[in-house]
């Protein structure tokens, strides 16, 4: 597992990213209330991108290009906006 940030076009963007089998189905990711778990919700997905989206961000899930023998697994990355004043404190 990797974790990581970068600072792109006034946007703070937090990745993560794994090696497992990756995402079977990503068409339904963010659909609220479904769910491939027995005890699942479906609400997690959704609600968080609702969240990233009013704090003027957006998260997105998806699967790794294949661009080598290790690029296998998924990548969430959560982006948002830098306000000026943090923008000092990245620098």
């Amino acid at each position: 597992m990797e974790v990581g940030w970068e600072q792109h076009n006034g946007q703070l963007v937090v990745w993560v990213r794994d090696e497992g089998p990756g995402l079977a189905d990503t068409a339904n990711l963010f659909v609220p209330f479904y769910t491939t778990k027995p005890n699942g919700s479906g609400i997690g997905l959704a609600l968080s991108r609702q969240i990233a989206a009013a704090h003027g961000g957006d998260l997105t899930l998806s699967n790794r290009t294949p661009d080598g023998p290790s690029a296998r697994g998924c990548e969430a990355r959560l982006s948002l906006p830098i306000h000026e004043r943090s923008m000092r404190s990245l620098s």
